[in-house]
């Protein structure tokens, strides 16, 4: 029996279940999710750090989970602080377009080959997916494969969005797929999408019915209650102001509501030695369910994020959200979930981490409203549906689409 599945093709910068990233684990699970009605081919590179963008990972062509993943080697590895200090140059100082065209490049990852490739290729695909506005791939691979492209910004405010050459990316799209309806609000404030389809998709999420909580506290002897972050633990991250805003906490509700937060990823920060903190290191997915589950609150400090997947990982657990405000995309969760609080400052964060740790009444029905909101809008069922309308559109002619125009 012939394969009438049509051939979609996904771009992003890196790509493999041992890749973190927001993005990338979003292509990937959304990828893995789309091969009962589609054959999927992913052009990716060979790199698994996102810092300096090293080739760790064998070129050519695999097949993992039903998805075809071609990986090109990246030609120019990248000095974060040389790239920085090049950046300092541009944003919302004078410059010029080829500076732009060099600030791509060295953000890179630089795969000329890559784009070689999508382009001679392109055709075969009914629809070519990218991922992350931000990189070369996007930037360059829009140029060869623009009559079929869908663009998937992963987009928050930040110095990037504003360089003129993303203008012509957000020009070339055929369609439209944002994470939250904030995101879209962004994107539509500093772009003119016309009347092109666009779609409020999100993601699914999976977590186990059943996480081991007390096999994850005995093996890591939590005996107390505890709050969670869970992610790349940096700066850049609202990391290292998280920490201050704890022991802010700490000095004000230690006695009354004593918690300690659990931080599990991977460290950028220097070594902690701070009270009350805990560091768990890299966990399996297994892992990570049992230490949301048994969290009084899972913490989202970063100030830019287009989804934040472990936010609504801990809603489907019944676990409130605390937030940074500061994300429109964060408050944005809690608001239309009622499923989170949310904080400006540390003494914000203080009273609020108080109020979720001192009064169980309030953490269950928060919780409860947060598995409400993850089984409407955010179950693979739900958001599968919605993408398989975008793809569809791309073929089909404007009065068959299905997707609300712009």
């Amino acid at each position: 029996m012939s394969d009438t599945r049509p051939d979609v093709a996904f771009v992003v910068q890196r790509y493999g279940p041992d890749v973190t990233g927001g993005s990338e684990a979003l292509a990937r699970a959304v990828a893995e999710h789309l091969t009962d009605t589609h054959r999927v081919t992913v052009f990716t590179t060979c790199a698994r750090d996102y810092v300096t963008w090293r080739n760790e990972l064998p070129e050519g062509q695999e097949v993992r989970e039903g998805v075809t993943i071609r990986r090109f080697p990246v030609e120019e590895e990248r000095d974060l602080e040389a790239f920085n200090a090049f950046s300092d140059t541009l944003h919302d100082r004078p410059h010029t377009d080829e500076d732009e065209a060099e600030w791509l490049r060295r953000q890179g990852p630089f795969v000329p080959r890559l784009v070689d490739a999508l382009g001679k290729e392109a055709s075969r695909f009914a629809a070519v997916v990218f991922f992350t506005y931000l990189y070369y791939p996007t930037c360059r691979g829009l140029e060869v494969a623009s009559d079929r492209a869908v663009l998937v910004p992963t987009a928050h405010d930040e110095p990037p969005l504003r360089l003129r050459l993303y203008r012509e990316v957000f020009a070339r799209p055929r369609a439209f797929v944002f994470l939250t309806p904030a995101e879209e609000r962004l994107v539509r404030g500093r772009f003119d999408l016309g009347t092109r389809p666009a779609l409020v998709a999100g993601m699914g999420v999976d977590v186990p019915t059943s996480p081991d909580v007390g096999g994850f506290r005995g093996r890591h002897g939590l005996t107390d209650p505890y709050v969670l972050y869970a992610g790349r633990i940096d700066a850049g991250k609202g990391c290292a102001e998280m920490l201050a805003y704890f022991e802010r906490y700490r000095q004000v509700h230690a006695a009354d509501a004593p918690v300690s937060l659990v931080l599990i990823g991977r460290m950028a920060l220097p070594e902690l030695g701070q009270a009350g903190v805990r560091y768990l290191g890299y966990l399996s997915e297994e892992e990570k369910a049992a230490a949301i589950a048994g969290a009084e609150a899972v913490v989202c400090p970063s100030p830019y994020e287009s989804l934040s997947i472990v936010l609504l990982e801990a809603m489907a657990l019944g676990v409130p959200g605390l937030v940074n405000a500061r994300s429109e995309v964060l408050k944005d969760h809690c608001l239309l979930s009622n499923a989170g609080l949310f904080y400006d400052d540390a003494d914000e964060f203080a009273e609020a981490l108080a109020l979720l740790v001192g009064r169980p009444v309030l953490r269950e029905a928060l919780g409860a409203n947060g598995r409400l909101y993850v089984r409407d809008s955010y179950r693979w069922e739900v958001v599968l549906e919605r993408w398989r309308t975008v793809l569809a559109s791309i073929t089909a002619s404007p009065d068959q689409r299905g997707l609300r125009p712009s």
